[in-house]
């Protein structure tokens, strides 16, 4: 099993926006709105020249995190971590520890000293594996239901 992680191209929009879906529980089905709605947000994310990382397993897209400079007062300047997916098969096995690490490290190589990211209140297993890897919860200056970490590097 070769696990590699490398940027995004436009030719994965389709797979990641699969990836994303199916972590959130919902219908990944190409056809649909929704999935058409989650394809053009990643498209737009390569288009603004944003961060966005892919991780394969054997050339297979498994996971994916995309990442840009915060505006989220009071911490403008961070590296923004906006979303962070791996499918549902693959959860638990290490795959987002190793993708987010990378994500991290590329980040900190770019000058950042600091990251940022926010997860719904009721996702208690993204709010134990951000906790387990050492980042501070911050309760206030999130959106009505999110809860707002940081990370020092």
């Amino acid at each position: 099993m070769r696990v590699d992680i490398r940027p995004a191209i436009y030719s994965d929009c389709p797979k990641l926006t699969r990836i994303k879906l199916l972590a959130r529980g919902e219908c990944a089905d190409e056809s649909s709105s929704r999935f058409e709605d989650e394809k053009r947000y990643l498209t737009a994310f390569l288009d603004e020249r944003q961060n966005v990382f892919v991780q394969l397993i054997d050339r297979v897209p498994i996971a994916f995190c995309t990442v840009r400079e915060s505006n989220l007062k009071p911490f403008i300047g961070y590296a923004y971590i906006k979303d962070l997916y791996v499918l549902p098969e693959r959860q638990g096995k290490g795959f987002g520890k190793k993708l987010l690490m990378h994500t991290l490290r590329t980040m900190r190589g770019m000058g950042y000293m600091n990251a940022v990211l926010e997860t719904a209140e009721n996702n208690e297993q993204a709010r134990k594996f951000y906790k387990k890897f050492g980042f501070e919860e911050h309760k206030t200056n999130g959106s009505e239901g999110y809860i707002i970490y940081t990370i020092d590097f």
